[in-house]
């Protein structure tokens, strides 16, 4: 029984850390066709902005959180200055973006290499203490953890689907022609993309480092499982990211427990593998259509 109750909570805390990874890779590849290769970057960058704002600045613990989100907007907005209004739409983007993107994640990791230093460093959000259910404890820092994932994603769905940004953004990801054409400002709706998807991986790599350590490239291991859970997901789609961040975060801690710790990640990747030849689109995902 207590072997199951660790798997269901460990498998709850890796879910929802995966979740809060993924759900802003699926916003820009859902709403505007985009491999955010620099996804990794964003969530580095949270990391970082936490770091120097309860560090460097001496603010309270809790605002780690706040200056990730405005870490992560600042580097999404970057993003769409530098990069993404110049190719969006225009012939291969959807390549064009993937170089790009990559390129620009080397350039953010090299910096931080260069500017902050290539140590890892502790993550100062972090709430102390233990509450006792049943004998046992569970770590104030996982309650928070997995609550400020489920904050993050019910806030983020609430945009997408009861508010005129998230109908711009539907209409986009639908078809960019028509949007267009009904008056929506197509780069407009991007930038909003990028920020709302900036601010959520700058979050989410506060939460992701409030239990390892932060480091420059911090943000990798997370892109890589992000991009894994997308495809097995669906495509753009946020609510089979969901499905799939905890369906595979169950099967990994439950492996890693009945087989030890080394068997995890290669029972996720058969996993995926089986998906994708039964269900080549994902798990809620539809056929790919050609963007105008």
């Amino acid at each position: 029984m207590i072997i199951l109750r660790d798997i269901l909570l460990s498998g709850l805390t890796l879910g929802a850390l995966y979740a809060a990874s993924s759900v802003a890779l699926s916003l820009i590849w859902g709403s505007i066709g985009m491999l955010n290769l620099a996804h990794g970057a964003f969530i580095a960058v949270g990391a970082y902005a936490s770091l120097l704002a309860v560090g460097a600045l001496g603010l309270p613990w809790w605002i780690g959180i706040l200056a990730g989100a405005a870490g992560g907007a600042l580097i999404g907005l970057v993003t769409h200055l530098v990069l993404v209004r110049w190719v969006f739409a225009k012939p291969n983007f959807e390549i064009n973006i993937i170089i790009l993107t990559m390129a620009l994640s080397t350039i953010v990791v090299d910096l931080i290499n260069n500017l902050i230093g290539p140590t890892s460093a502790r993550q100062p959000f972090n709430l102390e203490g233990r509450i006792d259910i049943g004998g046992s404890g569970i770590a104030y820092q996982t309650i928070l953890i997995v609550g400020g994932c489920a904050v993050m994603i019910a806030v983020l769905q609430f945009v997408i689907r009861r508010t005129a940004l998230g109908r711009a953004i539907r209409a986009v990801s639908q078809e960019p022609t028509a949007a267009r054409l009904n008056g929506i400002p197509l780069q407009k709706v991007v930038l909003q993309v990028m920020l709302l998807a900036g601010i959520v991986a700058g979050a989410s790599g506060v939460l992701l480092t409030a239990f390892t350590t932060v480091y420059p490239t911090v943000g990798l291991d997370p892109l890589l499982k992000a991009l894994i859970i997308c495809v097995v997901g669906g495509l753009g789609s946020i609510p089979g990211a969901l499905v799939a961040s905890f369906l595979l975060a169950f099967l990994e801690v439950a492996t890693q427990y009945a087989l030890g710790t080394k068997w995890g990640f290669p029972a996720l990747l058969v996993a995926v593998v089986i998906v994708l030849i039964t269900r080549p689109n994902g798990l809620m995902g539809q056929s790919a259509q050609a963007r105008n």
